[in-house]
């Protein structure tokens, strides 16, 4: 079968693309063998496309691995010198990479702090998630306060910097609004049984505790989560003595 040369290269572009290098189109290259008995399946499995393949994989692998190095660099400075101070030059000397890699991952600095809190938050609550509905629907809740407070206690570095310093309304908005989405996930059964009847609002409920459970870790180590926890869900099921709320006091007499 005749291909035009326009169409040889359309069809075979990457390969065309690939031994570019030689000036000439793939059909001239002598190290390749396009001979009649050679079909799609013969050069898909061809040493030439094998490493093309393997070099391609490497590369992506590569290029991973210097995007999560970037991200581990960029949490530890960001934790350690705060937004305003943190600097692209830093982050890219921990990471030992240069400033124009840098760039071909992220934009900016703004960037690689979304995106750090962003996947962050995002892991926690997938793990959290996907552990929590391993228990019975009872004790689905309070399991989720104890693993949420587990990981958030893991890596506080992150809420820190998501809360603190560069959190800014925005980025602290989307840390919440991630928590509350777990919490609805697993609080949208217990309306449908119809023991609650606002789930999003009672997930933000148990959010604003969680979150400031959270802060109260940047200023100290105790009490661990599994306490912490155990005390959230406490108040949830007995809530505050009543004498806390009775309005019948001595300052509303006379």
């Amino acid at each position: 079968m005749h291909f035009p040369h326009s169409s040889k290269e359309s069809l075979f572009f990457p390969l065309f693309r690939t031994f570019g290098k030689t000036k000439k189109p793939w059909y001239l290259c002598p190290t390749l063998d396009f001979s009649p008995k050679m079909n799609y399946h013969s050069l898909m499995n061809s040493d030439s496309y094998m490493r093309l393949q393997e070099n391609s994989g490497r590369s992506s692998r590569k290029r991973a691995r210097t995007r999560a190095e970037l991200l581990a660099a960029a949490q530890q400075v960001f934790a350690e010198r705060g937004y305003h101070e943190a600097s692209i030059a830093e982050i890219t000397r921990l990471a030992d990479v240069g400033v124009g890699t840098f760039y071909l991952h992220f934009r900016d600095k703004d960037e690689v702090f979304m995106t750090l809190i962003e996947e962050g938050i995002r892991d926690i609550r997938e793990q959290v998630t996907s552990e929590a509905f391993r228990f019975p629907y009872e004790q689905r809740l309070p399991a989720v306060i104890h693993l949420t407070l587990r990981y958030a206690y893991a890596k506080r570095d992150l809420f820190r910097i998501a809360l603190t310093d560069g959190g800014q309304l925005t980025r602290r908005f989307r840390a919440q609004t991630a928590l509350v989405e777990g919490f609805t996930d697993i609080l949208e059964e217990a309306q449908r049984r119809g023991l609650i009847e606002n789930a999003p609002l009672f997930a933000r409920f148990v959010t604003g505790m969680v979150m400031q459970g959270i802060v109260w870790w940047f200023e100290h180590d105790e009490p661990g989560p599994d306490v912490m926890a155990e005390q959230m869900i406490h108040l949830l099921l007995h809530g505050l003595p009543a004498s806390f709320l009775s309005e019948d006091d001595d300052s509303s007499k006379g």
